[in-house]
């Protein structure tokens, strides 16, 4: 029996909101950023046309994500991104029982991934087709990139409920931890 395509979809944004909360979404300043480019990225589910674990480059560029895996492109308006997390975010916002319980959802990001392997960032957003149904995609990139492609997504229209600022002094505070 086939598990109907909008259920995993819809898990992904329950899990979202519940590890996140209901924060007012913060927008971006400066849709006019320079485009940026993420070598090596894997898109590990969730965009049209594109296998799962598929290899490429992602970049945002033109007000889009893009993701390029050989000949297919698979691009979303960064206008249409209604929540930008990193494995970052998820890590400081989730805890306790249910916490644990949205780590292992579908789209609900990075943690998951982190269990398994180090040295690699995670991006995951939820995003919104022209048809107004929610859509869920999980990347994981470099060590040390989520945040740039997370600001740059953000520079372009795309959307948070998690700060940026909050997130990068929350690297920094790691950062002094390890030098001492």
């Amino acid at each position: 029996m086939k598990m109907p395509r909008a259920l995993p979809i819809l898990c992904a944004a329950a899990a979202i909101l519940i590890g996140v909360g209901w924060a007012a979404p913060c927008f971006a300043q400066d849709a006019n950023s320079n485009p940026m480019s993420f070598p090596d990225s894997k898109q590990v589910l969730g965009l049209e046309g594109l296998k799962h674990n598929a290899t490429g480059t992602l970049s945002v560029e033109s007000g889009s994500l893009v993701f390029t895996n050989g000949q297919k492109k698979a691009a979303v308006p960064a206008s249409s991104i209604t929540e930008v997390l990193t494995g970052k975010d998820t890590e400081r916002t989730i805890g306790g029982t249910v916490g644990t319980l949205t780590m292992f959802a579908p789209y609900g990001s990075g943690r998951f991934l982190s269990l398994f392997r180090t040295k690699i960032d995670t991006l995951a957003i939820v995003y919104l087709d022209s048809a107004g149904a929610v859509h869920g995609a999980v990347f994981t990139l470099r060590e040390g990139n989520a945040l740039g492609a997370k600001k740059a997504l953000l520079s372009q229209g795309a959307k948070t409920s998690v700060p940026v600022e909050v997130e990068a002094e929350a690297q920094a505070k790691q950062k002094a931890k390890k030098q001492q």
